[in-house]
């Protein structure tokens, strides 16, 4: 049970807070346990340390009364020498509502030797005090010692939340914060990093069904998941496989009983009818042969596909169609651009946009180009375009904007389909948009290979 607990995510996670909480207590208390050895910074400066300084700036020559008053200041507290008393100042009796300061205050006659003596509390406190309080002010405290020179040394404790960040209690305590922040952000990463890892092998399942199990690892959820999206990506698989199986073989049957139908056809007296009854059965060979092709085209990932020059194979092409008198245009481009794919499985995309933009316009404009690490293959045409709500709808199967499915205006829906599963077995995409000027373009986007020694030469 405690194995089990131990290798869950929430179980880490939970480990991870207490961990850090454990750190800031031990933090805590180093800090409040650690004997401070220095001089209190907290408190004001004592009557005796009062005189010394006092006495050291009497004796000292005029030029360096000022340095030694800034030297005797430390840590929260500042001496300064002034010419003579300012006229805003309250004296002793100034703070008679609060017994503790009269207390803290009434031995520094007695140490000056009678030197006048004048305390006083500036720009307000920054914490209010209850009338009455024995609790120290917590605003600036300015002691105003008269000297027998004629001026005035000013002594003045800071704030105490400035001596407070001036203290070493803020350096342990930001030591602390970012040891703990350190160990939270590993701990995390620790957590997130086999998380991330199998969301990038997960994004890589598409189109490689057939490649190797997901890595895994981490906490006993995460392997979890990767076990499952290994079985889940191993029954698809299967599935596809059975199903391209089992069209090939119907396909095959039926192909025996259209072979026996087109002999029978043939036997027909009327030749009217016998050239219709032979284009039905002509007409349901290639439906069958789309079918076929679309369902292998979802298991043809894990196939190695050789190296080919785009431009060359669709110069090609392009030639063909036009010796057989279609209006197909192939603009100037690159001279070369290699990429992974089967020179049939180009061709017949060729033929499938060509096609379909020889039937709704009266030319076909192929343009390549490179993107990045792409290929860019444009097909466009000059018909009627689509409405954009509608173009989504014309690369899923068996889907047509008008309900003929006959050969003549445009076939059983295939083509486009065939296209894009094509496109997307190779690593690429296939898109429909609509052109400014009208008509429609037709975008194919494969990724470009590696230097190849066949194409290199």
């Amino acid at each position: 049970m405690m194995r089990r607990l131990a290798g869950s995510l929430l179980f880490r996670i939970a480990l991870l807070f207490v961990a850090g909480l454990l750190a800031l207590q031990i933090a805590i208390l180093a800090a409040t346990m650690w004997p401070d050895r220095r001089p209190m910074v907290f408190r004001m400066i004592s009557p005796s340390d009062a005189r010394e300084v006092v006495e050291a700036i009497e004796e000292a020559p005029p030029s360096l009364r000022h340095k030694i008053a800034a030297a005797a200041g430390n840590t929260g507290t500042t001496v300064e020498l002034l010419e003579n008393f300012p006229h805003e100042h309250g004296g002793l009796g100034g703070v008679s509502g609060a017994p503790r300061l009269e207390k803290l205050f009434a031995d520094y006659p007695k140490a000056l030797d009678g030197r006048p003596i004048r305390v006083q509390t500036r720009g307000g406190t920054l914490f209010a005090r209850p009338a009455g309080s024995n609790a120290p002010p917590r605003g600036p405290i300015r002691i105003l010692i008269g000297l027998r020179t004629g001026e005035v040394v000013a002594i003045e404790r800071a704030p105490v939340i400035l001596q407070l960040l001036a203290s070493r209690y803020l350096y342990i305590a930001l030591v602390a914060a970012l040891v703990l922040v350190a160990l939270l952000l590993l701990l995390l990463w620790q957590v997130v990093r086999p998380i991330a890892k199998l969301s990038r092998a997960a994004e890589r399942l598409e189109g490689n069904l057939d490649g190797p199990d997901l890595a895994v690892g981490g906490a006993r959820e995460v392997r979890a998941l990767a076990d499952a999206l290994n079985h889940m990506r191993r029954r698809v698989g299967g599935l596809i496989e059975d199903r391209t199986r089992m069209l090939a073989a119907i396909a095959h049957d039926l192909r025996t009983y259209i072979t026996r139908l087109r002999l029978r056809a043939e036997h027909i007296g009327d030749a009217r009818h016998r050239d219709r009854a032979i284009s039905d059965i002509e007409e349901m060979a290639r439906l069958l042969d789309d079918i076929l092709l679309f369902a292998k085209s979802a298991a043809s990932a894990a196939v190695p596909a050789p190296v080919i020059d785009l431009c060359a194979e669709t110069s090609d092409y392009v030639r063909v169609r036009r010796e057989t008198g279609d209006p197909v245009q192939l603009a100037d481009g690159p001279a070369m651009l290699k990429i992974h794919c089967p020179p049939i499985a180009l061709r017949r995309m060729l033929s499938n946009l060509i096609d379909n933009a020889l039937r709704y316009g009266t030319e076909a404009t192929l343009d390549l180009k490179r993107d990045g690490t792409d290929a860019l293959l444009t097909v466009s045409d000059n018909g009627p375009g689509i409405a954009p709500e509608l173009i989504d709808r014309l690369t899923q199967p068996f889907e047509r904007i008008e309900s003929s499915r006959g050969r003549h205006s445009g076939g059983a829906g295939l083509g486009l389909s065939i296209v894009r599963a094509l496109a997307e077995s190779h690593g690429g995409r296939f898109d429909l948009t609509n052109r400014p000027e009208g008509g429609l373009r037709a975008t194919l986007c494969l990724p470009l290979a590696e230097a190849s020694p066949e194409l290199d030469g």
